[in-house]
């Protein structure tokens, strides 16, 4: 069976055709990514001596981290190689040794302030790897997007320079659209079942389903016997939320209860309640109930900006649960930008 290869996708450029210091690897469950990135960290490091740092997001994740990070790639690729962990400054960062040599570091997001205080330490770091930085529970840390940045910046300095180029392999699951990674890059909103790459202003997503892995996976038998139940299809790939023609339906509001109005392009839209269930079609009152515009032009009188309201942790729900009809493409398309726009 094929699985992931890590060496190949170093070498994508972002949009402006330079080197992306941030790559994120999205994909299907077993698809060998933090296998293939784990392989290639440690070779790296035998070959060339480059350390590395391991991110984790709570610091309960670094008990034990030499093991959990290298138990399953020393019996694939380095059965002759031995790997330990020490615990550093009271524990708030842990050194990795391979072979008795120093390796590189683990450390937890969680802690990233504390971090600053041992920049020195890590200024011989050339890259990091942050794996699931998605969450199945989407308990994120709060200011997350803030510790993620606060930390590299502890990482990329020294060696003389005031920034050095520190790359980041970050690797998950298709978890969520509804991520702070895909909020803070703006991207939400432009992937869809046929994106394969998307590239930033100094990022690059690859998003990819090894169909080998899916087929394989398809075919358990504990998978069969919950063949209907939508966690299988999220865990493979959640995209074809974006997918310009899912939950398109033509469906009559009467009976149902208009929730608010947005704007987008001068043109209405509505949103009505029903059942636990939302629908999303053109036209509606914005004299009877709440009205919102999407973008700042969109936003005017009693146009307010729908995340400052009380609804827009419960949109984010039911769009994810899939319990979101649309009566036209230009709705959905209207209602998705309602939700990733920044303002």
């Amino acid at each position: 069976m094929r699985y992931f290869e890590a060496h190949p996708v170093t070498f994508y450029k972002d949009k402006n055709g330079k080197t992306p210091e941030i790559l994120l690897i999205d994909g299907n469950r077993a698809a060998g990514k933090t296998t293939a990135f784990s392989r290639m960290f440690v070779e790296d490091f035998l070959k060339h001596k480059e350390k590395f740092l391991l991110v984790y997001r709570y610091a309960n994740e670094l008990t034990n981290i030499a093991e959990s990070f290298f138990k399953d790639i020393k019996g694939l690729f380095f059965p002759d190689h031995e790997m330990t962990d020490r615990a550093r400054a009271n524990g708030a960062y842990i050194e990795l040794f391979l072979d008795g040599d120093s390796c590189g570091y683990a450390v937890a997001l969680n802690t990233a302030g504390k971090l600053k205080h041992y920049s020195h330490i890590f200024s011989d770091v050339e890259k990091m790897l942050f794996d699931e930085y998605q969450l199945e529970n989407g308990a994120y840390l709060v200011n997350e997007i803030q510790k993620f940045i606060s930390l590299h910046m502890t990482v990329a300095r020294g060696q003389g320079k005031v920034v050095r180029f520190v790359p980041v392999y970050m690797l998950s699951n298709s978890v969520s659209i509804f991520n702070p990674y895909y909020d803070a890059f703006e991207i939400a909103d432009k992937i869809n079942s046929k994106t394969k790459m998307l590239r930033g202003d100094g990022f690059v997503l690859l998003r990819l389903t090894l169909k080998e892995v899916a087929a394989a996976q398809e075919e358990s038998a504990f998978n069969r016997a919950f063949a209907g139940a939508s966690y299988l299809k999220s865990a493979t790939d959640n995209s074809f939320l974006n997918d310009e023609n899912y939950n398109i339906e033509k469906t009559s509001v009467t009976g149902w209860v208009p929730l608010f109005c947005f704007r987008y392009g001068g043109e209405l839209f509505c949103c009505y309640s029903k059942e636990g269930r939302l629908h999303v079609k053109r036209g509606g009152d914005p004299a009877a109930v709440a009205c919102y515009g999407v973008t700042q032009k969109d936003r005017d009188g009693n146009y307010s900006f729908i995340r400052s309201s009380g609804y827009y942790n419960r949109l984010c729900w039911y769009y994810q649960d899939g319990n979101i009809t649309f009566a036209d493409v230009r709705s959905k398309a209207a209602f998705i930008k309602l939700l990733f726009d920044h303002g």
